[in-house]
Protein backbone atom coordinates (compact mmCIF):
# COMPACT_ATOMS: atom_id res chain seq x y z
CA UNK A 1 0.00 0.00 0.00
CA UNK A 2 3.14 1.98 0.74
CA UNK A 3 4.28 1.68 -2.36
CA UNK A 4 1.59 2.56 -4.56
CA UNK A 5 3.17 4.30 -8.10
CA UNK A 6 0.62 6.61 -9.61
CA UNK A 7 -0.96 5.55 -12.86
CA UNK A 8 0.14 8.69 -15.12
CA UNK A 9 -3.03 8.05 -17.28
CA UNK A 10 -5.70 7.93 -14.15
CA UNK A 11 -6.79 10.35 -11.15
CA UNK A 12 -5.47 9.56 -7.69
CA UNK A 13 -7.97 10.69 -5.10
CA UNK A 14 -7.25 11.02 -1.67
CA UNK A 15 -8.91 10.22 1.89
CA UNK A 16 -7.99 14.16 2.57
CA UNK A 17 -9.92 14.78 -0.58
CA UNK A 18 -13.09 12.33 -0.19
CA UNK A 19 -13.27 13.60 3.54
CA UNK A 20 -13.51 17.45 2.94
CA UNK A 21 -16.50 16.30 0.09
CA UNK A 22 -18.32 14.61 2.62
CA UNK A 23 -17.78 17.17 4.55
CA UNK A 24 -18.93 20.14 2.44
CA UNK A 25 -22.01 17.77 1.58
CA UNK A 26 -22.93 17.47 4.90
CA UNK A 27 -23.16 21.19 5.20
CA UNK A 28 -25.16 21.08 2.06
CA UNK A 29 -27.29 19.27 3.37
CA UNK A 30 -27.86 21.25 6.68
CA UNK A 31 -28.36 24.17 4.95
CA UNK A 32 -31.00 22.39 2.57
CA UNK A 33 -33.15 21.09 5.70
CA UNK A 34 -33.08 24.66 7.11
CA UNK A 35 -34.74 25.86 4.09
CA UNK A 36 -36.71 22.95 4.30
CA UNK A 37 -38.33 24.32 8.15
CA UNK A 38 -38.46 28.08 6.55
CA UNK A 39 -40.67 27.48 3.78
CA UNK A 40 -42.92 25.04 6.37
CA UNK A 41 -43.05 27.96 8.23
CA UNK A 42 -44.43 30.29 5.39
CA UNK A 43 -46.66 28.07 4.01
CA UNK A 44 -47.92 27.37 7.69
CA UNK A 45 -48.23 31.58 7.86
CA UNK A 46 -49.96 31.52 4.59
CA UNK A 47 -52.44 28.88 5.57
CA UNK A 48 -53.39 31.23 8.81
CA UNK A 49 -54.07 34.42 6.78
CA UNK A 50 -55.88 32.51 3.84
CA UNK A 51 -58.45 30.71 6.51
CA UNK A 52 -58.52 34.63 8.37
CA UNK A 53 -59.42 36.09 4.86
CA UNK A 54 -62.16 33.88 4.17
CA UNK A 55 -63.34 33.66 7.70
CA UNK A 56 -63.49 37.75 7.00
CA UNK A 57 -65.64 37.33 3.68
CA UNK A 58 -68.09 35.03 5.28
CA UNK A 59 -69.11 38.15 7.56
CA UNK A 60 -70.43 40.55 4.81
CA UNK A 61 -72.20 37.28 2.53
CA UNK A 62 -75.35 37.77 4.81
CA UNK A 63 -75.99 41.54 5.21
CA UNK A 64 -74.90 41.78 1.62
CA UNK A 65 -77.72 39.10 0.98
CA UNK A 66 -80.00 40.99 2.99
CA UNK A 67 -79.85 44.34 1.34
CA UNK A 68 -80.17 42.86 -1.87
CA UNK A 69 -83.21 41.12 -0.88
CA UNK A 70 -84.95 44.48 0.51
CA UNK A 71 -83.87 46.34 -2.68
CA UNK A 72 -85.02 43.85 -4.45
CA UNK A 73 -88.74 43.57 -2.50
CA UNK A 74 -88.98 47.48 -2.77
CA UNK A 75 -88.44 47.97 -6.26
CA UNK A 76 -91.16 45.30 -7.22
CA UNK A 77 -93.18 47.14 -4.81
CA UNK A 78 -92.48 50.51 -6.68
CA UNK A 79 -93.17 48.63 -10.00
CA UNK A 80 -96.73 47.53 -8.76
CA UNK A 81 -97.31 50.91 -7.08
CA UNK A 82 -96.69 52.58 -10.80
CA UNK A 83 -98.30 50.07 -12.95
CA UNK A 84 -101.53 50.56 -10.56
CA UNK A 85 -101.38 54.24 -11.14
CA UNK A 86 -101.47 54.24 -14.62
Amino acid sequence: MGDETPDPLGVHIGIREIYREVIGTREDVRALAQQGENVDDTLEDHETRIRGLESERGKFVLPVALITGVATVVAAGLTVVKLAGQ
